[in-house]
């Protein structure tokens, strides 16, 4: 695994971390490697219930790094490194079955702004900021950066924030949903770590499906998700959670779910 992303693991939680301070974390080669190389790792560990994504140093992530992607890079190799890199990658975060937690330090921008927006959850400060930057250099949003935006806040404010070119600090992004939690700026890792953990200890299973659930609702009308909710369904009524939650229920104990 490459430094330009740092992997480590506390108990059942992981905490994923761009590391090219130097560049403000920003992407290339290296870093999206990087990232796709611990996906695979906390994906396939069973004893991995929740992550955390943030970046080392002052800000989460600037962008695409323009001395990679610069002059030098014509549009039509841009294009296919979109869809090669940025499209599946971003598809994985969504594919798995664990809650991702976003501690966002500083100022997300440009694609950064999309890999803050494809984390399940999202812990902010007062000076951390969400930034459309892609208009300010002549750029539409790329990355799902639009479709992560516009199904958060709705087409007319999410086109405001995409032609603006302007930073969404902290505050309004609670007051428009683009972020859970708004905390001191020396806490917004260790709040999003004691979360996971908060979170890792819940019912695995069932937290993996209502995020399939919510993702699928957003392109599927009501009929077809109550019926992809019930297939979901199957596979929490064969968990062993489901039949700690019951037990203990009944028992009147707090449950000790397994995440299985």
């Amino acid at each position: 695994m490459k430094n330009a992303v740092l992997l480590e693991i506390e108990k059942n939680i992981a905490v994923i971390t761009l590391n090219r301070p130097e560049r403000y974390n920003a992407v290339n080669q290296d870093l999206v490697d990087g990232i796709n190389d611990c996906l695979s790792i906390v994906e396939n560990n069973e004893n991995i219930r929740a992550i955390v994504l943030t970046g080392n140093g002052k800000g989460f992530c600037s962008g695409a790094d323009m001395s990679v992607f610069g002059e030098e890079v014509t549009a039509e190799q841009r294009k296919d490194y979109i869809i090669e890199q940025y499209q599946p990658l971003m598809k994985r975060f969504f594919e798995i079955k664990k809650p991702i937690i976003g501690a966002i330090n500083g100022t997300a921008a440009g694609v950064g702004a999309a890999f803050a927006l494809v984390c399940d959850l999202r812990v902010m400060s007062k000076e951390s900021s969400l930034l459309y930057a892609f208009v300010n250099i002549g750029l539409g949003p790329d990355g799902g950066a639009s479709w992560l935006l516009s199904r958060q806040v709705g087409y007319s404010k999410a086109f405001e924030i995409a032609i603006s070119g302007e930073k969404v600090q902290g505050d309004e992004c609670l007051k428009l949903g683009l972020t859970n939690r708004v905390v001191e700026k020396e806490n917004i890792l260790s709040d999003a770590i004691k979360w996971a953990h908060h979170l890792s200890v819940r019912p695995t299973v069932a937290i993996g499906i209502a995020k399939f659930d919510m993702i699928y609702s957003m392109d599927n009308n009501l009929n077809d998700t109550i019926a992809y909710e019930a297939e979901q369904q199957v596979a929490a009524f064969n968990s062993h959670d489901l039949k700690e939650g019951v037990t203990a229920f009944i028992e009147k104990r707090k449950p000790d779910f397994l995440g299985k």
